[in-house]
């Protein structure tokens, strides 16, 4: 496999290959277009670690937002015969690695970042337990955190740049990659580095291009790389800009307004190719599967999104057809439509001719459109982009929605530009979105008392699990403002179904729960909510741990006064899902709640 000159240029860097004991100790910030492989440069580094003796790091965690995109990876990397550990919730047992030892980990930011601040994940029973085992495994890694652009709220990017700094102090060797960083965020990434010696890579068409906004002094060009010495405020660090000839495929950029009834008429104007429609919302997508199946009969539509029981997403993917993953097509109906929602952005590797996407925020944007002619052997196709303004902005910044909107329609109405959204630079014909994103997208706003909290846990040698506990009763979570819960409509029956129990799961927001969950009256007569549990017990007969799953209802201990506040409920719910119970001698931690099976169906998941 031919790698792209960014690739080879971090290993360069590195000196993957020039000695016997390898790395520099660097830290990288990658800022490389959608599909240009930044898993590829992860699986090269545990490659590596597996055949040659390391001197700063010894094993690789690959971090990452969404458990979808574990699993892609963990696919890439059984094709190519790595040996790997996975960590996230409910994870299958022969392959987790909960303590992060393996010589290659597969995690998301959760479980990550859980691990780093004591919370033992692999050992939810215990008040203390080895919380320092997975700890130290991260201190002596090589940290990729990949998509950093989705801890994009105020909680998950107070958590991320705190970790980064913590672990710039532990010397610990990061590489931080995006197809959109804005720039100020960059700058407070480098901030937090102040005390490593830092490189940024970007790919560019012609020289200039990514320090134009940066305190930069050219030191050398070589062929088709240059590079710069620059500062941000007394931080200093390295950009390499590498030219590279990315062939990208044209695509038109049109707006439509309106409502469903447009995009119906765009689906028939396009048919016969691969139409992929992403909403901003579950409702929106199922509003306009259900419409499209209607109007458009002969037609086969699929619908993609976040509410379906992990199984069931599964068994829609591979059904899409394979001539939407780069593969020949075969005898066997693939989706004409596919209509989703933000799960399609990153860890779902498909390609569509035609997208049509809700309005969103330029970073949104460009990752939708990272699913538009995806192959190398699409890149002479013309492709056809929509953007609906559907005067919907949730879930998103209404003012990131609307600059976005107003500045694309600007130039390709207004001022007649091209605009690649697939280029973060373009090239000679095609303005690049990299300077979109830097007018638009801003730092999230840092919590300046979640800063300290963590850092005083992550530093203080004598701090414990239960510090982390009472620090999450207080913010609920660390990785996102709202948060998410499994629900189920049943539990596994058989021990074999045990071992994949993730396949029961459905996540949902933690607002949405109290809309959906069973509830019932406890033998006090209390009213509480009917959940999955985890029982674990000590057979005094045996010594041994035993195990169990169980349904139980969970009372909802919130005043009346505050049932009627769906925040304050909210929040309760929280608490009680990642909290472990007790009753007399049994613990149990709560898999999943309960919801009615008649809010749920394989074709269009759950319903709220």
């Amino acid at each position: 496999m031919t790698l792209r000159k960014g690739i080879k240029k971090v290993k360069d860097i590195l000196k993957v290959e020039k000695r016997q004991a390898c790395c520099e100790d660097v830290n990288f910030i990658l800022t490389f277009p959608t599909g240009y492989g930044k898993t590829t440069l992860s699986l090269e580094l545990a490659n590596m670690i597996s055949n040659s003796h390391t001197r700063n790091f010894a094993r690789i965690i690959h971090v990452v937002p969404m458990r979808a995109l574990v699993k892609d990876i963990e696919e890439r990397a059984k094709r190519e015969g790595l040996e790997y550990a996975v960590q996230y919730s409910f994870s299958p047992s022969e392959i987790k690695s909960p303590e992060f030892l393996a010589k290659f980990v597969i995690t998301t930011y959760d479980s990550f970042l859980l691990n780093l601040y004591k919370a033992s994940v692999g050992e939810p029973y215990r008040s203390h337990g080895h919380y320092d085992l997975p700890r130290f495994s991260i201190y002596t890694s090589l940290v990729h955190f990949d998509e950093f652009h989705l801890m994009n709220d105020d909680k998950s990017w107070t958590s991320l740049i705190t970790a980064v700094r913590h672990l710039s102090r532990m010397g610990v060797n990061m590489i931080l990659s995006s197809a959109t960083p804005s720039w100020e965020i960059e700058k407070e990434l480098i901030r937090m580095m102040e005390n490593r010696k830092i490189v940024k890579l970007a790919i560019v068409n012609d020289f200039g291009q990514a320090v134009k906004k940066q305190d930069c002094k050219l030191k050398n060009t070589d062929h088709d790389i240059a590079y710069y010495e620059c500062t941000v405020d007394s931080v200093e660090y390295k950009t390499i800009e590498i030219k590279e000839n990315l062939e990208v495929p044209n695509i038109d950029i049109e707006f439509i307004n309106g409502g469903i009834d447009e995009i119906i008429s765009k689906v028939k104007e396009n048919e016969g190719k691969r139409i992929l429609i992403v909403a901003n919302t579950v409702e929106n997508a199922i509003k306009v599967y259900e419409k499209l199946k209607k109007k458009l009969n002969g037609l086969l539509i699929c619908l993609l999104h976040s509410r379906f029981k992990i199984e069931d997403r599964e068994e829609i993917f591979n059904n899409i057809g394979k001539e939407w993953k780069g593969e020949e097509k075969k005898s066997e109906r693939g989706c004409d439509v596919i209509v989703s929602t933000q799960v399609i952005e990153v860890g779902v590797n498909l390609s569509a001719e035609v997208l049509i996407t809700e309005q969103a925020p330029i970073t949104s944007i460009v990752q939708r459109a990272g699913r538009l002619l995806r192959y190398d052997s699409e890149k002479d196709k013309q492709g056809k982009l929509y953007i609906w303004k559907s005067g919907n902005t949730n879930p998103y910044d209404k003012d990131e929605v609307e600059k976005t909107v107003n500045i694309l329609e600007d130039l390709i109405i207004k001022n007649n530009k091209n605009v690649s959204l697939k280029l973060p630079y373009g090239d000679k014909n095609l303005i690049g979105y990299a300077d979109i994103v830097d007018e638009i997208i801003k730092p999230p706003e840092v919590k300046v008392g979640l800063v300290l909290e963590l850092e005083d846990i992550a530093e203080n040698i004598f701090a414990t699990k239960e510090d982390l506990d009472n620090l999450l009763d207080r913010y609920c979570n660390i990785t996102r403002d709202s948060f998410i819960v499994n629900v189920a409509t049943e539990i596994p029956q058989t021990e074999k179904d045990l071992t994949r129990i993730e396949n029961y799961l459905i996540p949902l927001e933690g607002n949405l729960v109290n809309k959906v969950v069973v509830k019932d009256k406890n033998e006090k007569g209390k009213e509480c909510i009917k959940a999955y549990v985890e029982e674990f017990y000590q057979d005094k007969t045996t010594e041994t741990d035993e195990v169990k799953l169980n349904e139980r209802c969970i009372e909802i201990k919130v005043n009346k006064k505050d049932k009627q506040n769906e925040d304050k409920t909210s929040n309760y719910l929280c608490k009680i899902y990642r909290k472990v119970h007790k009753d007399n001698k049994i613990k149990y931690i709560i898999y999943a709640l309960k919801v009615n099976e008649e809010k749920y169906n394989k074709e269009t998941g759950l319903r709220i």
